[in-house]
């Protein structure tokens, strides 16, 4: 596990580009909180799969016991709490259950010690509470978005392991087209059915991981409203 003091000198990992994708320059949400969080809890699971912590198949999520990353928190602890379950589930009931507000306050908190956001609480209207995540004038948020949009802009299909599973998780989580309203949906859903096909053969742990995010999204809104309809802008 790295020490706390690591925090500010590594690279982002995927929840926390997610989250800040997912605020827009007033600090909102751009989706349901609900969605977000069941967003956070899939980038968690699709990163300990891309650093070899786990094997993702569609039908469970099993421990690779001999894996050397490096885990900064919330990471660890997830790690730590699918080792220790007594029985195997699969990615989509893993996500469901880490779908909590703990781990979004935890990313919240990294982010905001790293100066990424500026986390301000208030009353509306003196009685609901409300919270607002700024995001900062960063570079990391900057160089994710110029990344994100020359992926679906570009002719290379290469599965960069990191901007090709935001881009999903933001889709699946109805964000994508809100931070890129000018790209044509037709044109985003082409781009990621070309990165599917690839990443079923060469990276399918993450491939999974990202498929029960979608479902995960899907579940709920059909439990919501009757029907999976409206699930991305």
């Amino acid at each position: 596990m790295s020490s706390p003091g690591d925090t500010e000198q590594r690279p982002l990992n995927l929840a926390e580009y997610y989250l800040l994708m997912c605020l827009d320059d007033s600090g909102k949400l751009q989706t349901q909180q609900h969605t977000v969080r069941v967003g956070l809890a899939g980038a968690v699971l699709t990163d300990l799969a891309r650093r070899g912590c786990l094997y993702v198949t569609r039908d469970v999520v099993m421990v690779n016991s001999r894996h050397e990353a490096e885990l900064e928190q919330p990471l660890h602890t997830v790690l730590r709490i699918i080792t220790e379950s007594p029985e195997n589930q699969d990615a989509e009931q893993w996500i469901n259950r880490f779908s909590r507000p703990a781990l979004m306050n935890a990313v919240t908190k990294v982010l905001e010690v790293r100066e990424e956001i500026v986390v301000s609480k208030k009353r509306f209207l003196g009685i609901f509470p409300r919270t607002r995540m700024v995001p900062s004038e960063s570079y990391g948020r900057m160089d994710m978005y110029v990344r994100l949009r020359a992926t679906l802009m570009g002719r290379d299909t290469a599965l960069d392991a990191t901007t090709w599973p935001l881009i999903q998780l933001l889709y699946s989580t109805d964000v994508l087209t809100r931070v890129f309203p000018d790209i044509q949906h037709k044109d985003i859903k082409a781009r990621l059915t070309e990165f599917h096909a690839k990443a079923k053969r060469e990276e399918p742990a993450i491939a999974e991981s990202l498929q029960a995010v979608e479902n995960a999204v899907a579940e709920a809104l059909t439990a919501t409203r009757g029907q999976a309809t409206g699930m991305r802008g």
